[in-house]
């Protein structure tokens, strides 16, 4: 502890390298900045992140929209500007020789930068381990060589890189400590001007835009079927950003018009915590949802040349993350031909009047919320002083 306090004590100002590829991985690196910054207030953090990571003082070179971009067909029709993007961004790095560079999730542009900076002797980590337990495991023979530590979400995946001879530490996900300061449901009603007993469904068409454009028309439509079963029903859409609050806009304006829909600018967690249940595009909000104990339904439909690749691919069963953690299906996934606006709604319908099924779900949400309360950015932070060797100036 000598060390950090000569550290904190001095003129030094370490030099923290991040990038943040989508909103989650935005919202993981705020929070561990906040805790670095614990332990070195005078460091200086720079890279790509979003609003959330400016918030903390991060000094950002590129909007973390440009990396926002999901699936395999997706990807190939941006690389080239993603591939300018990563070399620039390397050619910044390389002359500002950060004290470390942490990855923060988006590993197909990450690692990369990682492997360089390595090779150069910058220190190098990186937060959210790839999916190696649901589709290539052999992926990690590479990574082996790119990074000085690997911190993970959930614990079953510590035993993939001890495997390969990778530290790693088991971190939790900050999203379970988060949660904790979430409003109640009766709060976040009153925020948003709705009846304490009015039926509300939250709508969550994810935070990247050709997620958002592959679901949201399918949404809405569920809404509008929905809402003539339940003629009360109300559905809170967060938007993560105003392009897609646009989108939002124009698929409610072509196929819900005359349905109460309430929209957020960002705020998910209100969105949820206002919500009896919530229709959600996989990804982290799927674990987010349980975390907050909403029962919930997956829906999601990709491009189909990236559909067809991850379907070969995959070694897991599952897509939703709370699936994934309880080893079973507690979620319904409605997935590819399956995400009909008929389909989704008869799950929505069996989940709304099925109280055994609303609580063997929350029951095993629960279950999750202990394992994965762990005080994440505080656990990451350590790691990335001991990995990084920042203790040592």
């Amino acid at each position: 502890m000598a060390s950090f306090d000569k550290l904190n004590n001095s003129s030094k100002r370490p030099v923290i390298a991040m990038v943040a590829g989508e909103a989650s991985g935005d919202t993981l690196g705020a929070d561990l900045i906040q805790s670095l910054k614990k332990r070195y207030p005078n460091a200086k953090f720079i890279g790509i992140g979003g609003q959330k990571m400016i918030s903390q003082g991060f000094e950002t070179w590129y909007p973390l929209e440009k990396l926002s971009v999901m699936g395999f067909f997706e990807v190939l029709k941006h690389l080239p500007s993603l591939l300018r993007l990563r070399k620039e961004l390397i050619k910044k790095l390389l002359t500002v020789k950060p004290d470390v560079f942490i990855g923060v999730d988006a590993p197909d542009f990450n690692f990369k930068i990682e492997g360089i900076l390595k090779e150069k002797g910058i220190s190098t980590v990186h937060y959210v381990g790839p999916s190696v337990w649901a589709w290539r495991e052999k992926r990690l023979l590479k990574i082996r060589k790119q990074v000085d530590g690997v911190l993970v979400l959930f614990p079953f995946e510590t035993e993939y890189y001890d495997k390969y001879d990778i530290p790693s530490k088991f971190v939790g996900h900050p999203l379970a400590s988060q949660v904790i300061n979430a409003p109640g449901k009766k709060a976040a009603r009153a925020q948003l001007g709705l009846d304490a007993d009015a039926p509300v469904t939250g709508i969550l068409p994810g935070s990247r835009s050709s997620e958002i454009n592959l679901m949201i028309d399918v949404y809405v439509q569920v809404a509008v079927k929905l809402h003539q079963i339940y003629p009360k029903m109300k559905f809170v859409v967060p938007c993560v950003n105003q392009a897609a609050r646009d989108r939002v806009e124009l698929a409610i304006s072509d196929y819900g018009k005359g349905i109460d829909f309430i929209l957020l600018d960002q705020n998910a967690q209100l969105a949820m915590a206002a919500s009896d249940q919530l229709l959600v595009t996989s990804g982290t909000a799927t674990l987010e949802a349980a975390l907050m104990q909403r029962p919930l339904i997956l829906a999601i439909k990709l491009h189909p040349i990236s559909y067809w690749i991850m379907k070969r691919l995959a070694t897991t069963k599952w897509v939703g993350l709370p699936n994934v953690l309880a080893k079973k299906c507690i979620v319904p996934e409605l997935i590819q031909e399956n995400a009909t606006p008929d389909k989704i709604v008869l799950a929505l319908s069996k989940l709304i009047t099925d109280k055994k099924m609303r609580e063997m779900q929350l029951f095993e949400f629960k279950k999750q919320y202990d394992a994965l309360n762990q005080n994440a950015s505080e656990l990451a932070a350590d790691a990335v002083v001991k990995w990084a060797k920042l203790e040592n100036g």
